[in-house]
């Protein structure tokens, strides 16, 4: 490619990937400050009974499972996930450090692979389901899984294959 061509897809790249990020930051704080208020009015309710909501439950499974997943998502996109590296931080810049990153990259896509397969897998079985309060479809409980899973299988593969292509530095 041209130095403009490849410029400008580099730049659409990160664009996609910054307002990527940032559907998902802002999704999963919005279903975090739901998660918030219906549990603060849930005890509210159970304590001062004046209302009697049925729908609370619902919804409150369906922004924690969203929350979680794409917060996950997000995280692994920029590294702030709870992770043990001084092992890659002792063998960085080194041939064994790109060598373990690689590993590790084809173990993770290994296991983000089962994680989206099946969860691909119960979101089509819970097909033709509904919520019993709010009649909504199953599925947009199950697919939090499939979709961060696919997004995590994106971002390790580009990370992957950075490692791969990335040469070692030598220390003199």
């Amino acid at each position: 490619m041209s130095g403009a061509v490849e410029s400008s897809v580099q730049g659409g790249t990160v664009l996609v990937d910054r307002a990527l990020d940032a559907a998902m930051r802002w999704v999963s704080s919005i279903c975090l400050v739901l998660l918030l208020a219906i549990v603060s009015l849930m005890v509210l309710i159970r304590f001062y009974p004046f209302v009697a909501l049925g729908w609370e439950d619902e919804v409150v499974e369906l922004a924690f499972a969203w929350m979680v997943f794409l917060g996950s998502a997000a995280v692994w996109r920029s590294r702030e996930h709870i992770v043990i590296d001084f092992v890659p931080q002792a063998l960085a810049g080194s041939r064994a450090g790109r060598v373990l990153e690689v590993v590790a990259g084809a173990l993770v896509l290994g296991f983000l692979g089962v994680f989206t397969w099946y969860g691909w897998l119960l979101t089509l079985q819970s097909q033709g389901n509904t919520s019993p309060m709010l009649v909504l479809p199953k599925p947009l409980w199950y697919a939090a899984v499939p979709a961060s899973g696919a997004v995590m299988i994106g971002y390790t593969v580009v990370r992957t294959v950075k490692a791969f292509g990335r040469s070692t530095v030598t220390q003199e």
